[in-house]
């Protein structure tokens, strides 16, 4: 491929021989040098042959010498295409002149684009970025992507990270926003995520539901968002909805299941690597190193292909392909019914490491081997795993019609203290220990009472 490329920058022409004395004029061409490619006989005393350009004069020279005719059936190559530009001058100057325009406008930045934007509008941050110098119509060097991203955070702290890119005519804002938490809203439960025995309870705000040593179900309440309080002046409970808090840790179980094979067949990379790069112009294409076929017998190849341009709209007939082929090996692996074990047990403990959440504990681990038959030749194991974790979560709910009492300061304050009102009832205090519903005893932490139950 590289060969036919600098044939083409060299120029070539395809020649047309007629005569008796074919074979003479052949080797009387090769005793001086001159090689021909792409030999074709179209019969008795003709044929068809492709030779460099600068060796038309001395192949004539031998023509009459062998009484051949020869011909100029086509003309090919760099410097033909050259001349007939020369004799266009009209058209080549346009075409220059197109080619300058474009790269002048390329030079250029026409649109900036804003990605990852959620809750600020990309106008907004448009109008940040114009003011640190980046806005169509300025020149890609007078761009300062650094100063750009720091006026950018200054200006809107909303914003976590910014990067700006330019490609061609385009460049492109990438933002990433703060994720700041929810105010909590309305009352809530805390329910179990899983099933679980309960081993620890720390509630914070609510009414436990259950007490250790209790087997839970999935939804089980754990903590109702409801407490018992007695308005100041009244000697009667009333119901307070509250948004429930504390943590709910229990032991649960998890079980992981996987198999390894005795004798294992299939393939994998050996390392070695082998690379082809090709240029493309027009459609000719032109092998620039590399095999131009897999040089292995079991391979993976990665292709790339990369297209010159000029600016975001204009591309040029130009491409650059890299293949990178990677070899790979046919293997047989044969192992022992402790290393099969060995490997299944492995898998399963991978398996459960991924289905275990943040902060989970690891009690125990029981392990079995689980029977087959003997002629598949596979080893089967179950790994079950005893996991502390906090199977606490959330769940809003909407009070029924005549409880008192709202989260977050709003309408009466379950803490006692009027905070918006409901007429002249008063500040509610809590009940008294005796009076709440739930299990465990009652303590001060952090400022405040927590019912505690262990």
């Amino acid at each position: 491929m590289a060969l036919r490329f600098f044939r083409y920058l060299r120029g070539y022409v395809l020649l047309k021989l007629e005569g008796k004395k074919i074979e003479r004029f052949l080797n009387m061409a090769l005793t001086r040098g001159i090689k021909f490619w792409d030999v074709r006989y179209l019969g008795k005393d003709r044929v068809l042959l492709r030779v460099r350009w600068g060796a038309v004069r001395a192949l004539r020279h031998i023509s009459r010498l062998t009484s051949t005719r020869l011909t100029i059936q086509e003309k090919m190559g760099l410097p033909f295409l050259i001349g007939r530009l020369k004799r266009r001058r009209a058209f080549l100057g346009g075409a220059l002149f197109f080619l300058a325009l474009i790269y002048f406008l390329s030079l250029f930045v026409w649109r900036v684009e804003v990605t990852g934007a959620q809750k600020l509008s990309p106008a907004e941050i448009l109008k940040v970025a114009a003011q640190a110098g980046l806005k169509p119509g300025v020149l890609h060097r007078q761009v300062n992507g650094k100063e750009v991203e720091r006026v950018l955070k200054e200006q809107l702290p909303q914003l976590a990270w910014v990067g700006v890119e330019v490609r061609g005519t385009q460049a492109i804002i990438k933002v990433v926003e703060k994720k700041l938490p929810e105010p909590a809203a309305g009352p809530a439960h805390i329910v179990a995520r899983k099933a679980g025995l309960i081993k620890e309870l720390l509630v914070l705000e609510g009414t436990p539901k259950v007490k250790e040593g209790d087997t839970v179900l999935p939804g089980q309440v754990l903590i109702a968002g409801e407490e018992m309080v007695v308005p100041q002046g009244e000697s009667e409970l009333r119901p307070v909805c509250v948004r429930a808090k504390g943590m709910v840790k229990a032991r649960v179980w998890y079980q992981g299941y996987s198999e390894a094979q005795l004798e294992e067949r299939g393939e994998r990379p050996t390392g070695r690597k082998a690379q082809s790069l090709f240029l493309e112009v027009g459609g000719h294409r032109w092998r620039l190193y590399g095999s131009s076929s897999p040089p292995f017998g079991c391979y993976r190849v990665e292709e790339k292909r990369h297209k010159l341009s000029l600016g975001r709209n204009f591309s040029l007939p130009v491409a650059v392909e890299k293949k990178v082929y990677y070899e790979w090996e046919p293997y047989k692996l044969r192992r022992t019914p402790q290393e099969a074990r060995r490997l299944a047990e492995e898998r399963a403990r991978s398996y459960l490491r991924a289905c275990l959440p943040e902060g989970a504990r690891l009690i125990g681990e029981q392990v079995e081997e689980v029977k087959g038959p003997k002629e598949e030749g596979l080893i089967r194991v179950s790994v079950r795993w005893e996991v502390e974790e906090d199977i606490g979560q959330v769940k809003e709910f909407t009070p029924e019609g005549g409880q008192e009492g709202q989260i977050n300061g709003r309408n009466q304050d379950p803490r006692g203290g009027s905070a918006g009102g409901h007429g002249d009832s008063g500040p509610l205090r809590r009940a008294p220990e005796g009076h709440r519903e739930g299990h465990g005893s009652t303590v001060t932490f952090a400022g405040r009472r927590v019912c505690l139950t262990r």
